[in-house]
């Protein structure tokens, strides 16, 4: 799910740049403090780490089920748009099957029919209309739930390994792999989602 994979990357770019605010404000505070000649040890600079987002997408189990359900509602939507469709052209060939074989008494008749028929497909189209917003509603709510559960566990998971900025891989030209926290993400998610599993039985 594509959109579901910005719109974490979004989310969490809010809490990334203020990491990274928060690591300058640190390193100008360390750059004004007074001299101490006791201090040797250069102060230390940021710690950064990255995660590859489509890779914790893929491999999370929260967002495999997720995108699951919101591909079983579109396949539902589309099979219910399809059966309604061919109930509206078998209606229209019936139409015009009775108007070629002069079936129809009187224009009235006739006008009859196409209006039914007209408002079948009025009623058709808001219906559908009203599934597909209801699906977006789902699927946005969704999101939302996922972004929400990745951007909490990585902040909790970086209450223990202390980084002053966690960066996605694609914010980047090149990051040393060292660097790469995926599989600790991945790992955190998981976990926690088994203990929800668990505690919920």
């Amino acid at each position: 799910m594509k959109r579901t994979s910005i719109a974490v990357k979004s989310i969490l770019a809010c809490a990334i740049v203020a990491l990274a605010a928060s690591c300058g404000d640190n390193d100008s505070a360390r750059n004004s403090a007074p001299a101490n000649d006791s201090i040797t040890a250069t102060p230390a600079g940021c710690r950064i780490a990255y995660f590859d987002a489509d890779s914790v997408m893929r491999a999370y189990t929260l967002a495999q089920q997720l995108t699951e359900e919101g591909q079983r509602l579109m396949n539902r939507f589309q099979q219910q748009a399809a059966q309604k469709q061919r109930e509206l052209e078998a209606q229209a060939a019936n139409i015009e099957r009775k108007r070629q074989n002069n079936a129809y008494l009187s224009e009235a008749s006739f006008q009859h029919d196409v209006e039914v028929l007209q408002r079948a497909q009025a009623d058709a189209e808001r219906q559908l209309n009203a599934q597909q917003t209801q699906i977006q509603a789902t699927i946005a709510q969704s999101q939302q739930r996922l972004n929400d559960s990745i951007n909490n566990c990585v902040t909790s998971l970086n209450a223990s390994l202390g980084y002053d900025a966690i960066l996605f891989r694609e914010s980047g030209v090149y990051f040393n792999p060292e660097l790469d926290i995926t599989n600790a993400i991945i790992a955190a998610l998981n976990e926690r989602m088994a203990g929800s599993a668990a505690a919920a039985q």
